[in-house]
């Protein structure tokens, strides 16, 4: 994956969206967030064309980018405060992206169609910087109700933050280590079941089992 962030002002959070969806839906993310210190980005596109990717490595509609220096700078000096906030800005966002409310978005693939029945949303992902070459992309169900993805968005942002402070356990560290990477994209997903983020196969289009 290109890394849109080479210039060396980096922002700590990004908002990429297709330029169809009005710049004001982010209105209540930014209020929440937003502060002298953080470094906010918000920039609009045009849809492309047909995508010759695994389908759930297209990308969404609306992105939100977290770079590593939120976690290992920014927030280092802000302290967790700004860490609650980021976590209602995501609820607040999801009441124009998420559910009925979200926009209707078609992506093609190569072969000019998408699968009929959409396991994760089109429109709105997670990305988070890793390093340069590496970041999870955190995808969201689209039979996610209001309070799984609350749940999804507080448990992403947990894992980020324990991979960050390096405090991740070792099972997840073995894991991650034999992760699928593809464009240099790390697929995550939150297990409805086990209340937990997952690492997604792309390949295989399941979750890798669990292991005693």
């Amino acid at each position: 994956m290109t890394n849109k962030f080479a210039s060396t002002s980096q922002p700590h959070i990004a908002i990429f969206h297709v330029d169809s969806i009005p710049a004001n839906t982010f209105a209540d993310f930014t209020q929440l967030i937003s502060c002298d210190e953080l470094n906010l980005q918000i920039e609009s596109h045009e849809e492309s064309g047909p995508y010759a990717t695994l389908e759930w490595l297209l990308p969404t509609a609306v992105i939100v980018y977290i770079s590593k220096s939120y976690f290992d700078g920014f927030l280092k000096e802000m302290g967790k405060d700004h860490y609650n906030l980021l976590k209602a800005g995501f609820k607040k966002l999801s009441e124009k992206i998420i559910g009925p409310s979200a926009p209707k978005i078609t992506l093609l693939g190569s072969s000019g169609k998408i699968s009929k029945e959409q396991l994760y949303s089109l429109v709105f992902s997670v990305l988070a910087e890793i390093d340069s070459e590496i970041k999870f992309k955190l995808l969201i169900s689209t039979d996610s109700s209001q309070e799984e993805y609350e749940q999804g968005i507080q448990a992403f942002l947990a894992f980020l933050y324990d991979f960050h402070l390096y405090k991740l356990d070792s099972r997840m560290i073995e894991i991650l280590n034999s992760a699928r990477v593809i464009n240099g994209v790390i697929l995550l997903a939150f297990n409805q079941e086990t209340k937990a983020i997952e690492v997604i196969d792309p390949i295989s289009n399941r979750f890798p089992p669990n292991e005693a």
